[in-house]
């Protein structure tokens, strides 16, 4: 009896041991994979929409050889020398800000606006951002171009996103705030993100009604399967991510899981979407954007998908840039309001 007992007790340390072993390395993989920095890259401080550029040698939106063609690109036609901008800050939660661009397009006849927003470990200053941004506005829609939190010059919380979760909540209130502050009305309110930014803008249809229409430059369907792909990404064993979910759940309160892409597409009911995804993304699996769209489709979801052939990651708005502006401002000229 006695040794039964030691070998029960011995076998429970051992469990806790190794359960304790496994969630300390999910969370150094969580908090490691998901840091971010708080602020504006160094190659994007001087990026504005008046004049803005693409990302120097080594520093693009993919690997490899790749980017060097980018490097330098002339995007000139489409600075917005000839619009205004006012800097604003909204209050989205408990002494939590996001910085933003309000970027009137000068049209007397609409109100439509768009909430453009960036990819995780970007700001509003990054050219792939910019860029869609000024498409609009030429296009004649209004642009609120936002920092997330912990990104650009929003408040810095922890330092870390959470895959989209906090960051459709605080657009959520985004929504609001247009509506408040600048008299839009939600039937006139649209959402783009990029990369990081389109993630989050597929979790908004769940959490708020006062987005009309979405779109987004990439976005993922299966969330353990991508952020699985993430963590190897991030030079972790892909398994390491479920460690990950529980440690974030357990010691920092956030649940990165919490509303399923499913769910929200469903949520969007019979307002429009829009995918843009270019067919060799090496950081967003274009195979993520088929299953969404066929997924909304199966379940009556109003969704247009548009494959930008041998474009690497948000590539496509610089190998077809006019075909880009066309689909993305005709999409938003049609779904929304006056």
């Amino acid at each position: 009896m006695r040794l039964k007992r030691v070998i029960g007790i011995t076998t429970a340390a051992l469990v806790v041991v190794v359960a304790g072993g496994a969630l300390a390395v999910g969370d150094y993989v969580y908090t490691s994979g998901t840091s971010v920095a708080c602020a504006v890259n160094a190659d994007d401080v001087n990026n504005t929409p008046e004049h803005f550029y693409t990302a120097p040698s080594g520093e693009g939106p993919f690997e490899g050889p790749g980017w060097e063609k980018w490097v330098g690109y002339d995007l000139s036609a489409w600075w917005l020398q000839d619009y205004s901008y006012d800097a604003v800050k909204i209050p989205v939660a408990d002494n939590i800000e996001l910085a933003a661009w309000w970027i009137d397009a000068k049209n007397e006849t609409s109100n439509k606006t768009v909430i453009v927003t960036h990819g995780i470990g970007t700001s509003k200053q990054d050219f792939n951002t910019l860029l869609p941004a000024a498409m609009l506005v030429k296009n004649g829609i209004n642009v609120l171009l936002v920092d997330q939190r912990d990104a650009g010059e929003s408040t810095c919380t922890d330092g870390r996103h959470s895959a989209g979760q906090e960051e459709s909540s605080d657009f959520a209130v985004v929504a609001d705030w247009l509506i408040e502050n600048e008299g839009i009305q939600p039937a006139s309110i649209g959402m783009f993100g990029v990369s990081g930014g389109a993630i989050a803008t597929s979790l908004v249809p769940a959490k708020s009604d006062k987005v009309s229409a979405f779109a987004m430059e990439g976005t993922i369907f299966d969330f353990n399967a991508a952020a699985t792909q993430e963590v190897e990404f991030q030079g972790f064993p892909g398994f390491l991510w479920q460690f990950a979910l529980t440690s974030a759940r357990l010691f920092h309160g956030v649940n990165l899981s919490e509303v399923d892409v499913k769910d929200s597409i469903e949520a969007a009911g019979n307002r429009p979407m829009l995918i843009l995804h270019g067919d060799i993304d090496q950081r967003l699996d274009y195979q993520s954007s088929v299953d969404f769209y066929n997924y909304a489709k199966a379940v009556g979801a109003d969704i247009e998908l548009e494959t930008f052939e041998n474009a690497d990651h948000t590539e496509g708005m610089l190998t077809e840039t006019e075909r880009y502006a066309e689909t993305l401002a005709s999409f938003f000229k049609n779904s929304l309001s006056d």
